[in-house]
């Protein structure tokens, strides 16, 4: 029994196999034609898509381009009759200025005539006044210094007397002195003085300076002026 089983189950085995090893028969006709085409895929349909929006924008910019020639074109045109009228307008301008008549040219102005001067009366010369000399009281007094035993100094002192004189001023006294300054001087005591003693060396001549001696002690009594003539 059991041998019979084995040799069945061989038996169906090899039944089997020979059937797998057959080709696989075609199908029908009818079921070949039914069978659907291929579908492209979502790649290929992408592609397409971007070329078609592609191809549209290249319409667009040679339409732009192309009214942006016409734009150009119309400008340029423009300017062209702009600069004819410019010129039209420039040569009427010129034919004007040159059919108008030009003014007559002024009219001189009269000359003026002739300034006539007034005459001028002569001036009459000014009366000259005599000076007024001052009087003894109200005069500063001059006293004259010389180096004491110059026959020189003395005579210069002589001289200068006169002159001081002659500028109003009172000589009371020619003193000689043992010692003198190198310098011809004129002296005044009191701030009062001043005025005189600088009055008095120009009275005297160049050469002649100024001393301030407000502070000697004892002072003399105001409008005092001492003169003192150097060594000779």
């Amino acid at each position: 029994m059991v041998v019979a089983l084995c040799l069945a189950a061989m038996i169906g085995g090899m039944v089997l196999g020979l059937r797998l090893q057959r080709p696989a028969e075609p199908l029908p006709a009818e079921l070949a034609l039914a069978t659907p085409p291929a579908q492209p895929g979502p790649a290929q349909a992408d592609g397409a898509e971007l070329s078609a929006r592609l191809a549209a924008l290249q319409r667009a910019v040679a339409q732009e381009q192309t009214l942006l020639d016409a734009l150009a074109a119309t400008r340029a045109g423009a300017e062209n009759y702009l600069a004819a009228l410019e010129r039209e307008i420039a040569a009427a301008r010129r034919e004007a200025s040159l059919a108008a008549p030009q003014p007559p040219p002024p009219a001189a102005a009269p000359a003026p005539a002739p300034r006539r001067e007034a005459a001028i009366p002569p001036i009459a010369a000014p009366v000259p006044r005599p000076l007024r000399a001052e009087t003894a009281s109200g005069s500063p007094r001059v006293f004259i210094h010389h180096r004491a035993g110059s026959a020189a100094g003395t005579e210069a002192a002589s001289v200068l007397a006169d002159t001081v004189r002659e500028g109003g001023f009172e000589v009371p006294d020619i003193r000689p002195a043992s010692s003198v300054p190198s310098q011809r001087s004129v002296r005044y005591f009191h701030a009062a003085d001043a005025a005189a003693a600088a009055r008095l060396a120009g009275r005297l001549g160049r050469g002649w300076a100024i001393q301030d001696f407000r502070g000697f002690d004892p002072a003399p009594a105001p409008g005092t002026l001492e003169v003192w003539v150097p060594d000779r």
